[in-house]
């Protein structure tokens, strides 16, 4: 018979879950349990949200179909007609969207010409004395030559400021000749070393004559003509510009012959020059100069008057609206 202390010493104590064979055999179950649960419940979360999406999007494709049958009921209107296609202007207007403007063309805004109907005055057998590089000792000679023959005629005057020049340049005006612009320093080099300088040589001459006679110069003449040894880079702009400025520039198809640096060209010289083709001449714009020591042109000028009178021309100064007579030049 068995003591209740053998009973005890004998008892198995009870196993713990944690650990145990069930435990593992449940943990196995709830993994499987989960890896099929939850692809199925992803399935139908997505499922309902293309659902969502589908429903949408035969929505959007009902009103595309509803927009196209309304548009199949209307008429369309015909494309307009598109003018022939220029090549040629088309490269016209493409270089002239791509080119810049000039900086020059920025420079001196008050340097521009009162608007006239330029070069609209051309008349036959008339005779336009030109006188360059004044104003000089000269000049009140020239001018008692011109009352004295009832003469008007052009000075094209460099820039000289002292007082004397500035009052025969207001002589010239008050004795109704035309005053207009040669050069402020008359040195080649210098005015036409760019189109910038041309423009400053050409400013200082305008203020020049306007603030000795209170005249703003309308016209000028290149120093040495339109196109001459020295602006073969640069005369198609600045002949241009002073166009695009408003102002006219006069060349000459006569001169007398007295552009040399010797005072002594004989009497006779200057007039036959002057005088030599003036029977073929339709008009005339005469090349002269007035400077200290242009003594024989002085001279030469009543028999030049009376000779271009014999001829039927008569005398008049320039204006902007005189047609000029300027050098050709390429485009």
């Amino acid at each position: 018979m068995n003591h209740p202390q053998d009973r005890q010493q004998t008892e198995c104590p009870t196993p713990s879950y944690i650990g145990s064979v069930r435990f593992f055999k449940h943990l196995i179950l709830l993994t499987l349990a989960l890896l099929i649960l939850i692809p199925t419940a992803t399935s139908i979360v997505f499922g309902i949200h293309n659902m969502a999406l589908r429903d949408e999007l035969l929505q959007l494709v009902e009103v595309q179909q509803e927009k196209l049958e309304v548009r199949g009921n209307q008429e369309i209107p015909a494309e307009p007609e598109q003018a022939p296609i220029d090549p040629k202007q088309d490269l016209v207007e493409l270089k002239w969207d791509l080119a810049e403007t000039p900086l020059y063309q920025e420079l001196y805004p008050e340097l521009y010409a009162v608007p006239t109907e330029r070069a609209s005055v051309s008349k036959e057998k008339v005779c336009y004395l030109t006188f360059d590089d004044g104003p000089s000792a000269r000049t009140p000679e020239i001018l008692e030559i011109l009352e004295r023959h009832d003469v008007k005629a052009t000075f094209f005057v460099v820039g000289k400021t002292d007082e004397q020049s500035a009052q025969w340049m207001r002589d010239i005006v008050a004795a109704g000749h035309t005053i207009g612009m040669h050069s402020a320093s008359h040195s080649y080099r210098d005015v036409y070393a760019s189109a910038e300088s041309f423009l400053e040589d050409y400013a200082r001459i305008y203020h020049i004559i306007e603030d000795a006679t209170g005249i703003a110069p309308q016209i000028s003449r290149f120093p040495g003509g339109s196109i001459n040894a020295y602006n073969g880079h640069c005369y198609n702009d600045l002949i241009a510009e002073v166009t695009r400025r408003g102002f006219v520039y006069f060349d000459w198809n006569v001169t007398n012959g007295d552009a040399a640096q010797s005072h002594s060209i004989p009497v006779a010289t200057l007039i036959e020059n002057a005088l030599g083709n003036v029977d073929s001449l339709r008009r005339a714009i005469v090349l002269m100069h007035d400077s200290a020591d242009k003594v024989t042109t002085v001279e030469a000028l009543p028999a030049i008057i009376e000779g271009y009178r014999n001829a039927g021309f008569t005398f008049e100064a320039l204006t902007p609206e005189v047609k000029p007579i300027v050098y050709g030049y390429p485009n």
